[in-house]
């Protein structure tokens, strides 16, 4: 009997010992932990991240880079030209809007999010602001993810918060890598020999940034000289309207554009044909898909338009870089999508370089 009744007692004693045991576990593998965001806040989060969102276009690329399988939905809709070169699976998550004025603040909370990413400039009060919005969710903000000179803290802090380090690390050294290369090649070219550059973004191709603007630092950061001179405005970010004749006395060397019309008409349109880079072919169109490579938004889809610029405005002295091989690299690892020999082929010729 005394035996019986001290069987028991174990028995109940190692079930009371589990159970703590495995509630301890559970407590510990959701226990939060405090990190401190780029605009130096202090933030709770959860340990492990698992579903997460940004408000902001860039980052939300980026997050999509790092850690695909933890995004939540898109910030706006993307069209089937767009989504060519995503996997099936992504392609079809839902749009939950971007910005702080179009986000969709309802719908996101209900997906329950455990953290979301921000950018706003450091401006505490804006971001606190949003916090507000989103109540216990944490909001944490991300700083110089379109500083293409310098973007590895905003990648090395979302692999962190991700908890995707690895991968982060991948994408620094490959921005590292290229980056280098670029550079070591650039600084060779004398102030004299640098090629005029000017960048169409629309279809009329009077609209452009000025030096300074995010949307133009591939320019600079190749070698580059961007011909519209006139200063930054703090409130548009550089976005104006230039007239036809300040481009026939800019005369560029090289234009690059992001829109199909105005690369598709260029050559044909009597109002371009005096200008160099038109009566040379040296009219580029930027790849767009599945992001933009050289702005829109300026971020981290631009690391591989750094050595596509680079062979735009200096084919002869990047004859040796291995842009083919890069995209694939590019694609396969941080877009997840493996392109084959045609697509690779058609995306380079596409946007009027040759022999690809």
């Amino acid at each position: 009997m005394n035996n019986r009744i001290i069987i028991i007692a174990v028995i109940i004693f190692a079930g009371i010992l589990g159970f703590i045991g495995f509630y301890m576990s559970y407590a510990g593998n959701n226990s939060g932990t405090t990190i401190t965001d780029m605009a130096g806040r202090s933030v709770s989060m959860p340990a492990d991240v698992n579903k997460t969102f940004s408000i902001a276009g860039s980052l939300t690329i980026m997050l999509y880079m790092i850690a695909p399988e933890k995004m939540l939905g898109w910030n706006s809709a993307r069209n089937t030209p767009e989504n060519q070169y995503v996997p099936a699976e992504y392609q079809s998550l839902p749009v939950l809007g971007g910005g702080m004025n179009d986000a969709n603040y309802e719908t996101i909370i209900e997906k329950n999010p455990d953290v979301v990413f921000i950018g706003h400039g450091g401006d505490n009060s804006t971001i606190n602001g949003i916090q507000d919005k989103f109540g216990e969710i944490p909001a944490l903000d991300v700083e110089g993810d379109n500083n293409l000179s310098d973007m590895i803290p905003a990648i090395k802090f979302m692999g962190t918060v991700l908890g995707e380090t690895n991968k982060s690390d991948e994408l620094i050294n490959f921005y590292t890598k290229v980056l280098n290369q670029v550079n070591n090649t650039v600084k060779t070219i004398p102030e004299s020999e640098k090629k005029k550059v000017y960048y169409a973004r629309d279809d009329s191709g009077l609209n452009t940034f000025a030096p300074g603007s995010p949307q133009t630092q591939l320019i600079e950061l190749c070698g580059g000289i961007n011909v519209d001179q006139a200063p930054v405005a703090s409130a548009d970010g550089g976005a104006m309207t230039v007239s036809m004749e300040m481009i026939l006395q800019w005369n560029p060397d090289v234009i690059i554009t992001s829109s199909p019309n105005f690369y598709n008409g260029v050559y044909s349109n009597p109002l371009w044909q005096n200008i160099n880079a038109v009566k040379n072919k040296q009219v580029y169109l930027v790849p767009q898909s599945p992001f933009n490579w050289f702005e829109s938004p300026p971020g981290a889809n631009t690391i591989i338009g750094i050595p596509w610029t680079a062979e735009v405005l200096y084919p002869d002295k990047f004859k040796n870089m291995d842009l083919k091989g890069l995209t694939e690299e590019f694609y396969s690892e941080f877009y997840h999508y493996n392109l084959t020999d045609a697509q690779t082929s058609n995306i380079l010729n596409s946007s009027g370089l040759t022999g690809y």
